[in-house]
């Protein structure tokens, strides 16, 4: 019966507008004929090989219950990833399910910036398997932050330059831990991206990534000795 009203009030769900605005994009909005909210299990049933990286917004731990047993019930816990940028929600994840691999939340993030300046990081161990954040670069250009602290332009060159040195970057790919930069919609901003080290990037146009992708192809890597 539980099931049944779920689905009804699933059903009763607005749609969404017919024109979006792209949040990440400044002056860009998004149109299409499918507008209806798509259920998680649904994309983990149309997508079963597909990394998928799961943000739990909010507190909430019958969400983080329900979106365990739905990765448990697809058996993807390899390549469904808990993310979180609050350091107790991302807690309360891997003790729902150790089994995933999860992100740096914002605390870790500086911890992980305060390690690498100190000189200690290749001594620590780190078990997180992906670090996300934004490309600086985007910041004021395709992506205007509502923060006031975030426009100012001295701030954001501070991150760009103090945030993602490359030489963080490699240290991270090299022990195994996926660097991935957001949003990029533009071609430059998928150069920036890569030349930094990143592995892979967050983006609105999948379709123009594959097309970069296609005209840019990533080196191979060297042959096993």
């Amino acid at each position: 019966l539980l099931l049944l009203l779920l689905l009804w009030l699933f059903q009763e769900l607005p749609l969404y507008k017919d024109r979006l605005e792209v949040t990440f994009y400044d002056g860009r909005y998004s149109t299409g004929t499918d507008r209806k909210f798509p259920l998680l299990e649904d994309v983990f049933r149309k997508f079963p090989h597909t990394p998928v990286n799961t943000e739990i917004k909010e507190d909430n731990e019958r969400l983080i219950k329900e979106v365990s047993s739905l990765v448990k019930k697809y058996n993807r816990e390899d390549i469904t990833v808990w993310a979180s940028m609050k350091s107790h929600i991302l807690k309360k994840c891997r003790k729902e399910n150790p089994s995933m691999p999860f992100m740096f939340s914002v605390p870790r993030g500086v911890q992980l910036l305060l390690l690498y300046y100190c000189g200690l990081l290749p001594f620590t161990p780190l078990p997180e398997s992906f670090l996300q954040m934004y490309l600086p670069c985007v910041i004021n250009r395709t992506y205007i932050p509502s923060s006031p602290i975030m426009r100012n332009r001295i701030v954001t060159y501070l991150m760009e330059k103090l945030m993602l040195p490359s030489a963080l970057l490699k240290h991270l790919v090299e022990r195994g831990i996926q660097v991935q930069l957001f949003v990029c919609n533009e071609d430059q901003d998928f150069q920036t991206a890569f030349s930094l080290g990143a592995t892979g990037v967050m983006t609105d146009y999948p379709s123009r990534l594959r097309d970069y992708l296609r005209s840019h192809p990533p080196p191979r890597p060297p042959p096993s000795q």
